[in-house]
């Protein structure tokens, strides 16, 4: 019993000196540390919900991607939810079933379209982008669209 009390007194000392630590440390208040949340969404940028997660093993993928400038990428679709953060340039989404877009720019992010047929071209700039695959092993990051 007083090997218990011992053992809670001690944990309970630590978490009281960690805790202050931890919650400065996420919340970008501690000198040295900034953290801004870069995007948070429930939506593709086209506003519909995405759906759940597959089922399996995770599998994170994320990419490098750059675009050289006057350059239209292929249709395609993306099975699995994926976010993209432009490093630098400028680079246009189109949604092929409305023809609706959206212009992004360096230090944007846009939360991808799940199942839906959409591409991305440049102008007189290119762009490189880092883009977020939350998915399943054996599940492809995109598939061509016709």
């Amino acid at each position: 019993m007083r090997l218990t009390t011992q053992f809670l007194s001690i944990f309970t000392s630590v978490a009281f000196l960690i805790t202050p630590v931890f919650t400065l440390a996420q919340s970008g208040e501690n000198t040295g540390i900034k953290v801004e949340k870069l995007i948070q969404t429930e939506k593709s940028w086209d506003g519909v919900l995405y759906k759940e997660y597959p089922k399996g093993t995770p599998e994170l993928s994320v990419l490098k991607i750059t675009v050289a400038p006057n350059t239209k990428l292929a249709w395609h679709e993306h099975p699995i939810p994926n976010a993209a953060y432009v490093l630098d340039g400028v680079l246009t989404v189109e949604k092929k079933a409305s023809g609706e877009k959206r212009l992004l720019k360096a230090g944007e992010v846009l939360s991808e379209m799940v199942d839906s047929a959409h591409r991305g071209y440049t102008g007189k700039e290119g762009v490189t982008l880092v883009v977020f695959y939350a998915g399943q092993k054996g599940i492809p990051l995109s598939k061509a669209v016709e």
